[in-house]
């Protein structure tokens, strides 16, 4: 393979981060070390996962497809990422990622050059890169709950290993290391039915508004919540007053026919304020509900309104979040998707996990506090 841009070796950022050095006959370096150090299969298992989690997203940037690759070359040769290598052998170089990617999509616009120039390659990462880091912060928690859900308790850190000096080479690749579950984690919440299922954030694509619902949330105490708190006000005092101008009119109908028609616009008109309201009813009663129509995605009907309250703030903020777990019933290794959904008559005024091979059959409690759910039928 064709190496890439000339650059000098730099620590990780770890816990107890070590850098590599250059001794003082520039002939030895230390190399990178962690605390408590993933082995080489943890890390294939780990870069598989997250290559299967990407493929699913609904982004298909160069960014994510740079990722992608990467993890190819991460699950083929794992050991090159193990960070007690030195610095001239750990990582993947740009030409690498090039190759890997030319030969999944050999269709992309200057794919060759990618793999075969190393100045091409050297422009190319630095134009995505920066991309492709924050699609990796926006998407940690969902990364995070991949590979807990596959049993890797490891925490996982895109690196890339950048520098200046003549002959070394700017590297990129995974760094993990073994962790413990916070102080806050409910595995030990005896639920006392089996089996139960896990629920993990999912990615949430969509417009600018799903988008910053998600990311950011609307705190209910400022501006943006007090117009939204507003709308919905005014919204439920015209309701009330169009109900009341209904039952005048009936009141005063002169014929049993125009008494019946006031009587269906009614019956129209409180199914109309149902269907587009009473989700604010569940949410105050329960501090989770389905989403409206207008924020749900054309695909599916599983996006979930949630209020939490931050530490110190006075108000609420309404997040939009999507949850979802893998079903230990009907495949093996778990590997049917269940996504939250209505209770229906059965369950009425709860929300549950719905397998999607077996909805009406593989029904889970859902709890968004402990994020646990146990077999309901």
């Amino acid at each position: 393979m064709v190496s890439t841009d000339a650059s000098s070796t730099k620590a990780a950022l770890t816990d107890d981060p070590m850098a590599k050095v250059a001794s003082p006959d520039s002939r030895k370096q230390t190399s990178i070390r962690l605390g408590t150090v993933g082995n080489p299969e943890d890390m294939a298992r780990a870069a598989q996962t997250i290559e299967q989690i990407a493929t699913g997203w609904k982004d298909r940037s160069r960014a994510v497809q740079m990722l992608q690759a990467l993890c190819g070359l991460a699950a083929v040769e794992p050991d090159r990422l193990k960070p007690d290598l030195a610095a001239e052998n750990w990582g993947f170089r740009a030409t690498d990622i090039g190759e890997e990617l030319h030969r999944r999509w050999p269709k992309i616009p200057g794919v060759n050059s990618w793999a075969d120039n190393p100045e091409t390659a050297k422009a190319k990462m630095n134009e995505h890169w920066p991309n492709l880091e924050e699609i990796w912060k926006r998407q940690k928690l969902t990364i995070k709950d991949a590979l807990r859900a596959e049993g890797l308790l490891v925490e996982i850190a895109l690196h890339r290993d950048p520098g200046g000096g003549s002959g070394k080479y700017t590297k990129y690749g995974f760094l993990i290391e073994a962790r413990t579950e916070s102080s806050d984690n409910t595995s030990d919440i005896d639920l006392l039915r089996v089996p139960q299922v896990q629920y993990r954030h999912q990615d949430i694509s969509g417009n600018q508004l799903v988008r910053w619902m998600s990311d950011r949330g609307l705190y209910l105490g400022g501006w943006g919540g007090k117009v939204f708190l507003s709308a919905l006000f005014l919204l439920l005092v015209l309701t009330i007053v169009w109900f009341w101008l209904v039952i005048v009119a009936m009141g005063a109908s002169s014929t049993a026919i125009a008494f019946l028609k006031l009587g269906l616009v009614g019956g129209l008109t409180a199914l109309i304020f149902y269907s587009l309201f009473a989700w604010q009813l569940r949410l105050v009663a329960n501090r989770v509900a389905l989403a409206p129509m207008l924020l749900q995605p054309w695909s599916g009907n599983d996006y979930l309104l949630e209020l939490r309250k931050q530490n110190g703030a006075k108000r609420n903020t309404l997040y939009l979040i999507r949850y979802t777990a893998d079903c230990p019933i009907c495949a093996e290794h778990g590997k049917d998707s269940i996504h939250v959904a209505s209770g229906r008559l059965e369950f009425f005024g709860r929300l549950v996990g719905r397998c999607d091979h077996a909805p009406n059959e593989h029904v889970f409690s859902f709890d968004h506090i402990s994020r646990k759910g146990r077999f309901l039928r």
